[in-house]
């Protein structure tokens, strides 16, 4: 009995491990790890990217802003390319206010999935509770309320290629950041959801 209740408890532990960091070796977090997302930091630039947002079969492209517009606070504005508004959101890391959003689009599953795609994509830092590690990437893990996110930075450089949203066992979302320049800017990002038919696609345009 004691033998198979250590088996059971055993299994319990191993299959609660995400497939995200599942081959990577865990190490010891250090005093004042934080996951740090610097690609939307600066208050002087206006981020501006070509953008294409694909909802459950309806297809959305314009030009998206981000402005950082105080501290842990941006506002964000998805206009087509003939100047009308798709959505104008302005979000900080508890509370949002839409000025703004089309009918199409405010809906509460995807106008939800929209504020915490754009939370997570803007969040600078956090405390990182777990640290891995592999022969490509380390990873820090951040936690809140009952979803982590797992930051991916590459060894040769530094910067932080990837975000994994996920709950205890599945993942929800990653958020692909490629070719990085040297300033910190992300020339392209892509946001890919696993459970519902929600992309965002966004490639930058100028600053």
């Amino acid at each position: 009995m004691r033998y198979l209740l250590i088996s059971i408890l055993c299994i319990s532990v191993f299959s609660c491990k995400v497939a995200t960091v599942e081959n990577f070796t865990e190490s010891e977090v250090k005093s004042g790890d934080q996951v740090v997302n610097p690609y939307f930091s600066s208050e002087t630039i206006d981020y501006v990217y070509k953008s294409d947002i694909s909802v459950y079969g309806n297809e959305f492209s314009g030009i998206l802003i981000l402005k950082k517009i105080a501290p842990q606070k941006h506002r964000i504005v998805f206009t087509s390319q003939f100047g009308s508004t798709f959505f104008d959101i302005e979000i900080d890391s508890e509370s949002y206010k839409i000025h703004s959003i089309i009918e199409q689009l405010d809906r509460k599953i995807i106008l939800n999935t929209l504020i915490k795609d754009f939370t997570l994509l803007v969040k600078e830092k956090g405390m990182a509770v777990q640290r891995y590690h592999n022969d490509t990437y380390n990873v820090l893990k951040n936690e809140k309320g009952k979803y982590s996110n797992y930051y991916f930075y590459n060894l040769s450089d530094q910067k932080l290629d990837k975000i994994v949203n996920t709950t205890k066992r599945k993942e929800k979302v990653i958020v692909l950041f490629n070719d990085i320049a040297e300033d910190h800017l992300a020339n392209n990002i892509s946001i890919d959801h696993k459970n519902i038919r929600l992309n965002i696609e966004l490639n930058f345009l100028k600053k």
